[in-house]
Order: structure tokens, then C-alpha cells, then sequence
């Protein structure tokens, strides 16, 4: 959470340029990360703490289970979202974007943080959060581009720029020429349904390992993850 707030407060501080730093897809992503890892925290810390007996009332729970709270279901979407958001970013960008922005890069490790290092933060808690990936849940996190793109049309339409004048947010959503943004809006809910699938299996082969080693170190043990 830390890491995002600092890569959020330096973005903002550096290209705040009259507000058009929230029109970018990268430094929404970088706000939902933000968000995310926020509700997180707050989720490890009330853990951690047994802040108003959360941990105990679990544990004596035992194998009952207990119901999910609006808040880890909150954190659960919040992270769905920004995971794939994260990385159709890092894809886009170094493969269609990079170098190719019609504008001076300012910021280069600023840029390779927000275009990178957010993906690999990301993946990195998703190797250790515990809770289940549905594949469907992939319509939730479409809802971003769609609403994006929306966003994109609109401020097309009343005549927004960018900080250097184009009228245009990317080149590849230039709504001068209709058709691009088109081919856009697909390849990126393209990219959404196959990294669906990759999260889907790296989601699986977490089970595996977690079954795997609960056999070894305890012949009685069963998997939950």
C-alpha cells in the first residue's frame, strides 16, 4: 500500500498538468491499486491486531467456516479489477504504446514504475492472497474498460486534450478515425478474457501445490484454498 501511495502522490505532484492526470488509463490503475492494497491493509491489520475479536471469533469457528464480510468481498472485487487492469496496461503499453505516444517522455522511471512495476506488485499479491478466482467475475472487471472507453468518447466530444494540445487521449483511441478505437475496445476485452483464463490457472495450480504439501506435511490435512 506504501509503494502505491507514494507512486500515486509523486505521479500526481509531477503531472497534475490542470487535472488532466485522471484522464489516463495508466494513473487509473494506479488509484485502483492504491484502493486496493488500502483495503487490504486494513483487512491484515484488523487481522493481525484481533481488532473487536475478529481473529478469535474465526478461529472458534473452526471448520464451520464463517460468512464473508462486505469488506473482504469488497477487497475481492477491488483486487479482480485491478489485477487485470494492471496487466492489459503493462500490455498495451510496451507493446503498442511505447515510444509511440507523440510526446517527450518526462519521466522515464516514472513511466516504467506506473507501466511495469504496478503488474508486478499486483502478481506478486496474487500469489499470496487466499481467495478463490472466478472466471466469470471477469464481467466485473470489464465494466472498467467499457466505462473508460465511454469516458474517451465524451471528452472527444466536448473538445478535450491532452497536456500537449492532441485531441486525443491515446493515439490508439483517436476518435478522428472511429474504426481504431473500435479495433481497441476489442483487443483489449480480447486481452481481459485470456488473462481471465491465465488467473483461472495459476489460481488452479495454487490449489495443487496447497493440496500437495498439505499431504506431506500432514497426511490429515485438507486443502481449503
Amino acid at each position: 500500500m506504501l509503494c502505491f501511495a507514494a507512486v500515486f502522490l509523486v505521479c500526481l505532484s509531477l503531472q497534475y498538468s490542470d487535472g488532466k492526470y485522471f484522464i489516463f488509463m495508466t494513473n487509473w490503475g494506479v488509484i485502483l491499486g492504491l484502493l486496493t492494497q488500502f483495503v487490504a491493509a486494513v483487512l491484515v491489520t484488523r487481522w493481525q491486531f484481533n481488532i473487536n475479536s475478529l481473529r478469535s471469533n474465526i478461529c472458534e469457528m473452526g471448520t464451520q467456516g464463517s460468512p464473508t464480510t462486505p469488506l473482504v468481498k469488497v477487497y475481492w472485487l477491488l483486487h479482480g479489477v485491478t489485477m487485470s487492469v494492471s496487466l492489459v496496461i503493462t500490455t498495451v503499453y510496451w507493446s503498442i504504446l511505447h515510444g509511440k505516444m507523440n510526446k517527450p517522455m518526462r519521466f522515464p522511471v516514472l513511466s516504467f514504475v506506473t507501466h511495469c512495476l504496478n503488474s508486478v506488485f499486483m502478481l506478486v499479491d496474487f500469489l499470496m492472497v487466499g481467495f478463490p478466482v472466478r472466471v466469470l467475475h471477469t464481467v466485473y472487471a470489464m465494466l472498467l474498460p467499457i466505462i473508460y472507453f465511454s469516458f474517451t468518447i465524451v471528452y472527444f466530444l466536448c473538445g478535450g486534450v491532452d497536456e500537449y494540445g492532441n485531441h486525443y487521449v491515446y493515439p490508439i483511441l483517436d476518435w478522428t478515425s472511429p474504426m481504431r478505437g473500435v479495433i481497441t475496445f476489442a483487443g483489449v476485452f480480447t486481452l481481459y478474457c485470456i488473462y481471465a483464463i491465465v488467473f483461472y490457472s495459476i489460481y488452479q495450480f495454487k490449489r495443487f501445490l496447497h493440496r500437495s504439501f498439505s499431504t506431506i506435511w500432514s497426511p490429515h490435512c485438507v486443502g481449503l484454498i
